[in-house]
């Protein structure tokens, strides 16, 4: 008698789907000899399966290769079914698991065949059996039981969760490390990274603890969700995204409660939690927003056919991780929500911030991708960057991170070009925890990646402007771009920082920026791989003048870099070029406008000064040793000051990793200032060692303030 079962078809998919719930005979797993008779029974009567669907407690799902797997076994069981040897003959046995073990059936198989001779009646016939065996199947090096658990790996979810995952790591994986991710007042998730045997790339593993729950609180749990489907609000509270998940823990809370009388209160509000997670929260995917290790997420669609695939320490990973639909729906729903923005066939980009994760979303729905919705996320760290953790982690020299700087001390209208996820944005944050705190600070941005209220809180005087997105359909409440920016100009005199130079509104920033109306220090990034894309980009895909272009000082390039070809990536800024001021025609050539002050070489993997730089002829710190009353030659003993503070910070950071953040960097930059007023009436050549045998007394003092 075949499995209580059924066949679902959906957008051209047959499922076939057995439940297994009400089964008394067995385990629901391929482990189960009476579960595989069934299946290939099942399978051998539902050609054309696309999807198979165990139906339990813990749903199991065999798709793709593992499904094919399957098939292909179910086909050497109609070819050896055909095959009746006589019960005198010496294979009379041989097929007598063929139902229940087909793999187990091979091996017998190819045992008989090394002791059958070629003359033998039967031999031609065990030959073509053993031919048709699936070629794809790898059984040497496992057990039938590794063979079915571990080889034939199902998607797995409870059944209170969509979203599936593997349990097991593919079998052929190399372990590179391992490591939790803290959940706020929950068990930690433990994540394993492995290396792929078949191909070059990465396997980010979790398991979250959801997923092993034992029988009776999985049922609980799903009994759980069925009766707060029915549940009707009596307030409003749960409308409110911010809130919503607190309301349905709490809920969820109350609600166990008289479901159950042998859980302790809080092994129930642990549950609570979890539902709380799944039903009003981001699900799996919080986990992933809480591993400060990730960059960025990708969702691509259709979702249930792609696993999640992230960055984790500047390297792409593919993950166990799969959503389905409804996940994706319901992920959608939320982020429009959050937004307020319109997500639908008519606006089919959103691009938004979620706050609470430091996450930036971009997310594209049909008609602009047929296959269902798509997400990429950006986590942004949730503390500021700094310049010594850019040091630390190789990104940049510290000579360079002195001349940095100095350049933004300086008031250099600095840019930040590079791709996508170069560091941009990372490196912007890091050079405004070196502008005095005295100044006002104004950012721009259409969403919000500058961590602002940290700034605020290490006490900058920092004011932020979010304009409207140039991706997505405006809300009545949000400003343009443009005027923004003509707003942050009659603001007073400050600091101008733009989360991205892209749009129309840069034509006002550089014609401020070249009769001087735009005030102080003024950076931004870019999108641009090159010197030449930056110029190009302003000047031919933006309309700003080339003479407006010359208000630009420095250009700062960072990039992904792909070490002798291998696929690891690592971030680094590659060039620091200054922008000539004179011998400009009306379409000067790009590669002679920038001269280049440091540049990476790769052989050594580091960024070194030009002779430019060295020789004291730079433009940029000409001027600014100008402005400041001093030579060229004590502008650069000021560069090699910040130079050995900053390496400095690093070198004791091993033991103290406080060093490297944010409040740290800030003490110790006023600490810097504070010594060079100080040492104002010193106009000797030892000026700026006396400085840094001050800042080195603090420093000293400071590191046992934090021990």
């Amino acid at each position: 008698m075949d499995c209580d079962h059924e066949i679902k078809t959906h957008a051209q998919t047959k499922t076939l789907q057995i439940n297994c719930r009400t089964c008394t005979h067995g385990t629901s797993s391929l482990s189960d000899p009476h579960c595989r008779e069934r299946i290939f029974t099942l399978l051998r009567k539902e050609r054309g399966t696309d999807q198979l669907v165990l139906n339990h407690t813990v749903v199991k799902v065999y798709t793709d290769h593992e499904l094919k797997t399957l098939q292909d076994l179910t086909h050497f069981i109609d070819r050896a079914s055909t095959y009746h040897p006589s019960p005198d003959s010496p294979h009379a046995t041989l097929l007598e698991h063929l139902t229940t073990d087909p793999l187990q059936t091979h091996r017998t198989l190819q045992d008989h065949l090394q002791h059958t001779p070629t003359t033998d009646p039967d031999h031609q016939l065990l030959t073509d059996l053993h031919d048709h065996f699936p070629r794809l199947i790898k059984e040497d090096d496992c057990t039938t039981e590794q063979f079915y658990t571990q080889h034939l790996r199902p998607y797995v979810r409870p059944g209170f969760i969509d979203s599936y995952i593997h349990l097991h790591p593919p079998p052929d994986t190399r372990f590179l490390e391992s490591y939790d991710v803290t959940r706020p007042g929950g068990r930690p998730i433990h994540i394993t990274l492995y290396a792929l045997h078949d191909r070059p790339e990465k396997l980010y593993f979790a398991v979250p603890p959801e997923y092993t729950l034992p029988k009776d609180e999985l049922l609980l749990l799903e009994t759980l969700r069925t009766t707060l489907a029915h549940h009707r609000p009596t307030d409003t509270t749960f409308l409110d995204t911010t809130h919503a998940e607190d309301y349905f823990r709490s809920l969820a809370t109350t609600t166990l409660a008289t479901l159950t009388t042998t859980l302790t209160p809080d092994r129930i509000d642990y549950l609570a939690d979890i539902y709380a997670r799944y039903s009003a929260g981001l699900g799996i995917l919080e986990d992933l927003l809480l591993d400060e290790r990730i960059q960025d997420i990708y969702i691509n669609a259709p979702a249930h056919h792609n696993p999640i695939h992230l960055v984790l320490d500047g390297e792409e990973y593919t993950t166990n991780i799969f959503l389905s639909e409804t996940d994706i729906d319901a992920l959608a729903s939320k982020f429009r929500a959050i937004s307020a923005r319109a997500f639908s066939e008519a606006s089919p980009v959103l691009d938004m911030d979620l706050p609470q994760y430091h996450t930036r979303i971009a997310a594209i729905s049909n008609p602009l991708t047929p296959r269902g919705i798509a997400f990429a996320l950006r986590r942004h760290r949730p503390h500021p960057w700094t310049l010594t953790h850019f040091i630390a982690n190789h990104m940049l020299t510290a000579p360079a991170a002195g001349l940095l700087s100095f350049l933004v001390d300086g008031q250099a209208t600095i840019l930040i070009a590079g791709s996508r996820g170069a560091g941009k944005t990372s490196l912007l944050t890091a050079l405004m925890l070196e502008i005095p705190q005295r100044y006002r600070i104004l950012t721009i941005e259409d969403t919000a990646e500058i961590p602002v209220q940290q700034f605020q809180q290490l006490g900058y005087k920092l004011q932020s402007l979010i304009t409207r997105s140039i991706a997505t359909h405006a809300t009545s409440m949000e400003i343009d771009p443009t005027d923004a920016l003509r707003t942050a100009l009659r603001l007073g005199e400050s600091v101008l920082i733009l989360g991205e130079v892209r749009g129309l509104e840069a034509k006002v920033l550089f014609e401020a920026m070249r009769i001087g109306a735009a005030g102080n220090l003024i950076m931004g990034t870019i999108h641009g791989s090159t010197t030449r894309d930056v110029y190009e980009r302003v000047v031919y895909d933006i309309g700003v003048p080339p003479t407006s272009f010359k208000a630009v000082d420095t250009v700062a390039i960072t990039a992904p870099i792909r070490k002798d070809g291998g696929i690891e990536r690592r971030r680094r800024v590659t060039q620091i070029s200054e922008t000539a001021k004179t011998g400009w025609t009306t379409t000067p050539d790009p590669d002679k406008i920038f001269h280049d002050l440091m540049r990476y070489d790769t052989a050594t993997d580091t960024l070194t000064a030009t002779d430019l730089l060295d020789m004291g002829q730079s433009l940029v710190v000409g001027s600014i040793a100008n402005k400041w009353g001093i030579s060229v030659e004590h502008a650069l003993a000021n560069i090699h000051l910040r130079a050995a503070i900053k390496q400095s910070i690093v070198d004791h950071s091993s033991n103290q990793p406080k060093l490297l953040e944010a409040p740290a960097n800030r003490d110790a930059n006023n600490a810097l200032w504070l010594c060079i007023e100080q040492a104002r009436h010193r106009r000797d050549t030892d000026r700026y060692q006396w400085i840094k045998q001050q800042w080195d007394a603090w420093f000293t003092d400071y590191r046992r303030s934090l021990a």
